[in-house]
């Protein structure tokens, strides 16, 4: 069945119009797509998926048994792997509860060409962006059992940046380019950055110097 759906998924990926694709997935595979752009070869092969009122770019891959949920005015690049491995669903992994669920809140911005395991939950806030390209968020390693990574509303998280299983940021924090999150990083209006990642400074507002 699985395999069907994958197969299905990519068929409707290269459909020609976007009104196709979002029938299509709608209507052939079930999922809650409304008033989205969805772009040609944009697989999207999950158990569930909420979609609504956003933008998708070209070739993202949404694949695994997972839910995805992305909310009213996010827009998304190009070429992004959102990947939920198929072997959680192995017999002596049953009892580990794997959350298995990527979520996007309203008005974010995903740039392209990143990478989101979510074997556990990964969560954006609202209004949040990852920009540049080649980030990723693992929220599974050995010794480590559904975990989250969790950024909150209003960050902005700079390119190549890692966020390791249990690891955070709080809201309006900027995230510099190369930085390596490891932990929970407790706090409001930071700038973090390094590797490991900590708090570079206090009470800092990148929305405002950025305008």
């Amino acid at each position: 069945m699985r395999g069907v759906r994958i197969f299905l998924a990519v068929l409707i990926s290269l459909l020609p119009m976007n009104a196709l694709r979002v029938w299509a997935y709608r209507w052939i595979l079930g999922y809650h797509i409304q008033n989205t752009l969805v772009g040609y070869g944009t697989v999207i092969a999950v158990d569930r998926a909420i979609i609504q009122n956003c933008k998708i770019g070209l070739f993202n891959l949404f694949l695994g048994p997972a839910t995805i949920i992305i909310k009213d005015g996010t827009s998304m690049g190009n070429e992004n792997r959102v990947v939920c491995g198929f072997w959680v669903l192995k017999q002596e992994y049953a009892g580990h509860g794997y959350s298995r669920t990527f979520e996007v809140g309203e008005n974010s911005l995903i740039t392209s060409n990143h990478y989101f395991d979510v074997v556990g939950t990964f969560k954006l806030g609202q209004r949040s962006w990852i920009a540049g390209v080649g980030s990723q968020f693992w929220t599974h390693g050995a010794g480590n059992r559904d975990q989250c990574v969790e950024i909150g509303s209003d960050c902005y998280v700079g390119s190549a940046v890692r966020f390791s299983p249990d690891s955070s940021i709080g809201n309006n924090v900027i995230l510099s380019l190369g930085s390596v999150v490891t932990k929970a990083i407790a706090g409001d209006n930071l700038m973090v950055g390094g590797v490991p990642a900590g708090v570079l400074q206090e009470n800092y507002d990148w929305r405002r110097r950025a305008i």
